[in-house]
């Protein structure tokens, strides 16, 4: 049964990543810097307790580990005008919309962008979680320390939150996530490196276009 399993996954995968199936997950360190004051406005939705310096941090709870964000407002429903944004940034958040929530969320944060203005989703990469199930069982599906970041926080969340906000209600794969942006009516949507949390290969970063 596991090597029907992982037979399927080498397809999901594609013949490039197939080589790659069961490795350990080391993450590419990439060292985010804040933006440059060029005037643009950006929108950090879903901050949590990442507070992120040149942006304009959202989220719905008004404080996570002591940190507040600027703005408290539910994200399926911001009050921002139309083409307010350059940009919006949203980091291990859409994973925590049903999916039937998850494009009339993006297209409400696609009419809060300018035109031309880019949209930046990282959330966890479920080909890799999957992976490190069937590549250390035992191990992978345990829910404390590290071991839980390998494959049950990226499906279910951390449960150390002990906040039912905090699980997970739908998990994406690249090509999942870009055909949902495309839905959105995004445009040049691409894979890119991710930047924050595990980063990749646990993690991924999509980008599209308004």
């Amino acid at each position: 049964m596991r090597e029907a399993l992982k037979d399927a996954l080498r397809k999901l995968l594609g013949a490039r990543n197939a080589s790659k199936l069961g490795q350990a997950v080391r993450p590419r360190k990439i060292k985010w810097s804040p933006p440059p004051p060029d005037g643009k406005i950006r929108l950090n939705l879903g901050c949590g307790d990442k507070i992120l310096e040149g942006h304009i941090n959202v989220d719905f709870s008004e404080s996570r580990k002591g940190n507040k964000p600027d703005v408290i407002a539910d994200l399926r429903a911001l009050q921002f005008a139309p083409d307010y944004a350059d940009e919006i940034l949203s980091v291990h958040v859409i994973e925590h919309f049903y999916p039937w929530e998850a494009e009339d969320l993006l297209i409400h944060w696609k009419s809060i962008l300018k035109p031309g203005g880019t949209l930046m989703l990282e959330c966890p990469n479920i080909l890799t979680a999957a992976a490190m199930l069937l590549k250390e069982p035992e191990r992978a599906a345990r829910a404390e320390g590290k071991d839980g970041q390998l494959a049950m926080w990226p499906l279910y969340g951390d449960p150390n939150w002990k906040d039912p906000l905090m699980c997970h209600r739908w998990g994406y794969t690249p090509t999942t996530l870009i055909d949902l942006l495309k839905r959105c009516g995004f445009k040049n949507v691409r894979q890119e490196p991710a930047v924050f949390k595990q980063q990749d290969p646990r993690d991924m970063r999509v980008v599209g276009e308004k």
